[in-house]
């Protein structure tokens, strides 16, 4: 009677004590939640009934991922080039892209798409609010695990996800004490990546800290198959982030096995079955790392540098947590072989061996990932985690207070860019109609079976408004007369950009080039454009890159000097190197089609909300 009792009693705590975290978990979700809806509820509320479709965007690169996306719900296969209007095909084969290769993602969510027959926008909005809840809970998850106090993790959830963007030395308040600020918004909730895919990186890190803890061997390989399979599926989804997790399985099982030497070989089979599995995704990987693109490497600004980058705000912040774990042991708050403590100081050395990794293996590629999309945020669980040393009981009104000011901070975070961006919201999804008539077009202008057949397809639209060719390829089929993300999807070399010509039909001239390529058009979309494929990314925006090359004035002159020859060069000849079968112009603009109708016949205008659109063909 009395171990049955027991029993009853342990039985009726443990409810009462999952009750509690589900609580917690819950008011910490729901916030977190909201905040990731604003964007697109603001667009709701601006556009009202008018609305057409449009996702919120919440990062200038969106409009890529939203295009693959599309083309993968069209059937096309996994290489293509949404943008160009190109198919892998075995008369014309593609190169591996990092849209194919990362490639978990998108077929998922593409899958889905065409299961409960969604656009690719609706899957962004849908998307948006599951990563926001997957993370939520799988943060609070892993905290809980660590610090086995319910109010500490939900408030460890807010510190860590609305205040990521900080921790980068990026955001709202980041502004006002840098200009050098190139994110706003809640980083981690960037589509798909690392949307999509970001909770399973503390998935990862608390299978495997579960395992490692475990007593019972069974457990541990149990856990430890489920973090292979994992980390496996992370090499599919997002390169910082599983390349961040490798990095980090290595600095914790030096940790785990120097300061836990008792418990050494269930560390080396735990890590070394980890390793197998991962080791299994790892070699299809590398088989299609060895089919990119010639020009990936360069798209993607991989540059050989021996140089040490010590200075990054997560650095600083794993400095920090690394004198206080001293600290602390020093006082004997702490023990240095406590597994949380072990835990929390591997969070802390990561920083260091991500971003100075290139001193050893002499590459470096966009290390500014890490700092946004990771390392920000597991700096932030580590002072968390560290925090329970120090803060032995939280009251509910400490947890009040500390909340609404985390929330408010995180609310500046949302809101300010979700104003600044609202205008370029309204505008995109003003552009959704024209689009979805070109998409009804495609189905019998001769696209898709231009594309099952020769792979391309002739069908191809032509803008001077960039912003509708940027989001042309998220709507339907044809592509892009500029093919804007050749690059990026691998069809296309820096020599192939088609800046000349568009900006030829777009009946841009010298004077106005030189507005661009300084920076001073209104037209910031353009801007960004032509100065990015002119000089390359990396020397438009230098964080791209460590090996900073601002564009010269004379470079600026050497290209304004030969658009000018182009210009009075141009022939028929380059015409048929440039077709295109469509054009998109705003109604109200007053566009100048004289270049347009030098070489090709147009066909009565179709108007379309607030465009009207043109079909075109060469003249003999």
């Amino acid at each position: 009677m009395v171990l049955s009792g027991l029993h009853l009693t342990l039985t009726d705590f443990e409810s009462i004590s999952m009750r509690s975290s589900l609580k917690w978990c819950v008011l910490t979700t729901i916030p977190v939640v909201l905040l990731s809806l604003v964007p697109q509820c603001r667009l709701w509320l601006a556009r009202g009934s008018q609305w057409q479709g449009a996702y919120a965007t919440v990062d200038g690169d969106e409009f890529l991922y939203s295009a693959y996306i599309n083309a993968l719900i069209d059937g096309r296969p996994r290489r293509n080039d949404p943008f160009s209007g190109r198919d892998d095909h075995p008369n014309a084969p593609l190169p591996e892209s990092a849209f194919s290769i990362q490639l978990l993602p998108p077929l998922i969510i593409s899958s889905l798409a065409k299961l409960f027959r969604l656009t690719a926008s609706t899957s962004f909005i849908l998307l948006i609010g599951f990563s926001a809840l997957s993370a939520a809970i799988t943060v609070f998850w892993l905290l809980k695990l660590l610090t086995d106090h319910d109010r500490l993790a939900a408030l460890g959830t807010l510190f860590v996800l609305l205040l990521g963007t900080l921790a980068a030395g990026e955001g709202v308040l980041a502004a006002f004490f840098t200009q050098d600020v190139s994110r706003l918004g809640l980083a981690f909730l960037r589509r798909y990546q690392p949307a999509a895919p970001f909770f399973l990186f503390f998935a990862f890190v608390g299978l495997v800290y579960s395992g490692l803890t475990s007593a019972r061997s069974y457990c541990r390989r149990l856990l430890a198959a489920l973090s292979g399979v994992i980390l496996g599926s992370l090499i599919f989804s997002y390169v910082y982030l599983w390349t961040a997790g490798a990095a980090w399985l290595v600095t914790m099982a030096c940790l785990y096995l120097y300061l836990r030497s008792d418990q050494r070989r269930q560390t080396i089979e735990m890590i070394g079955l980890i390793t197998v599995l991962s080791l299994l995704a790892l070699g299809p990987y590398i088989y299609l790392i060895s089919n990119r693109a010639p020009n990936l490497d360069q798209t993607q600004t991989l540059i050989s540098t021996h140089r040490p980058d010590p200075f990054r705000v997560p650095e600083i912040l794993g400095m920090l947590v690394v004198v206080l774990i001293f600290v602390a042991v020093r006082r004997k708050t702490v023990q240095l072989r406590d597994p949380s403590i072990i835990f929390v100081l591997s969070f802390a050395i990561l920083p260091f061996l991500v971003f100075n990794q290139q001193v050893v293996t002499g590459r470096s590629m966009q290390p500014f990932h890490f700092e946004h999309f990771i390392l920000n945020y597991t700096l932030l669980m580590s002072i968390t985690i560290l925090a329970k040393s120090v803060l032995y009981s939280l009251s509910y009104r400490l947890i009040a207070a500390t909340a609404c000011v985390i929330l408010l901070v995180g609310a500046v975070e949302v809101v300010v860019p979700t104003e600044i961006r609202i205008a370029d919201d309204k505008r995109n999804d003003q552009i959704v109609p024209v689009l979805l008539r070109l998409k009804a077009l495609s189905a019998t202008d001769g696209t898709f079976s231009n594309l099952r057949r020769d792979g391309k397809t002739s069908m191809l639209v032509f803008s001077p408004d960039v912003s509708v060719l940027l989001l042309l390829p998220s709507w339907t089929a044809q592509g892009t007369m500029v093919g804007i993300g050749g690059l990026d999807f691998g069809s296309a070399s820096p020599k192939d950009r088609k800046v000349f010509p568009y900006l030829y039909y777009a009946g841009v001239d010298t004077s106005q080039l030189a507005g661009l390529l300084h920076g001073q058009s209104t037209d910031v979309a353009l801007n960004d454009y032509v100065r990015g494929a002119l000089f390359g990314h990396e020397r438009v925006l230098p964080q791209l890159s460590l090996a900073r090359r601002p564009v010269q004035e004379h470079e600026i002159e050497e290209q304004l000097a030969a658009y000018d020859v182009y210009v009075n060069t141009f022939s028929y000849s380059e015409t048929l190197k440039h077709p295109f079968a469509y054009v998109v112009v705003n109604a109200t603009s007053q566009f100048d089609f004289s270049r347009i109708d030098r070489w090709y016949e147009r066909e009565p205008a179709e108007r379309v909300g607030q465009f009207e659109l043109y079909r075109v063909k060469l003249r003999s």
